[in-house]
């Protein structure tokens, strides 16, 4: 087995950072930068986790509820790779246009299933702003939680059969840093 951190870790040099700091919120807003775990409402029960994964490429557009019914994802990890991160770089105008959430009733597809973790390698499943934190807490209401802007590439998804998943549960801020870890059978 063959493991690689896949988190991003944005440095004070960069934009989003700056950006982050310069809110009245800051230390909230530093918390949804970066990989991350959105925790409005509940924390997971614990913070260290390892789960199987079902990915889906959604670089070509974002699941179907046909796609999601056919999958089996009690207590996985539901790995969204939409090519976001990789082909448009974390922060650029690009990274937030890219229109990479989920249609409501897919997601109520996807809760109905049970997945422990919705993991996106963009800034969501939900569309900027209120509805990006309500698709949140649905996923939060049954015992999921999503995990954004983690590092996927197109040359994992084929070899990729686990995560593991950490974050600090005692941070005061709704988005908790996180650490994924990707497992593999092949580097």
């Amino acid at each position: 087995m063959y493991e690689k951190n896949i988190s991003l870790d944005i440095s004070p040099e960069h934009p989003a950072y700056q950006w982050a700091k310069r809110q009245s919120d800051s230390v909230n807003a530093l918390g949804h930068i970066g990989t991350h775990i959105d925790c409005y409402t509940k924390v997971p029960a614990h913070t260290d986790y390892r789960t199987p994964v079902q990915i889906i490429d959604c670089s070509k557009g974002m699941p179907t509820i046909e796609q999601v019914k056919a999958l089996e994802l009690k207590d996985k990890s539901l790995v969204l790779y939409t090519g976001n991160l990789e082909e448009n770089g974390y922060g650029t105008p690009g990274y937030g246009a890219l229109a990479t959430y989920l249609d409501s009733e897919v997601l109520d597809a996807i809760l109905a299933a049970k997945p422990k973790f919705i993991v996106i390698d963009s800034y969501g499943i939900g569309a900027h702003g209120d509805e990006h934190i309500a698709f949140d807490q649905r996923c939060e209401h049954h015992h999921c939680f999503v995990i954004e802007n983690v590092c996927l590439t197109r040359d994992m998804l084929e070899h990729l059969c686990e995560l593991a998943i950490s974050f600090d549960a005692s941070s005061a801020t709704t988005g908790k840093r996180c650490d994924v870890v990707a497992i593999s059978h092949k580097q």
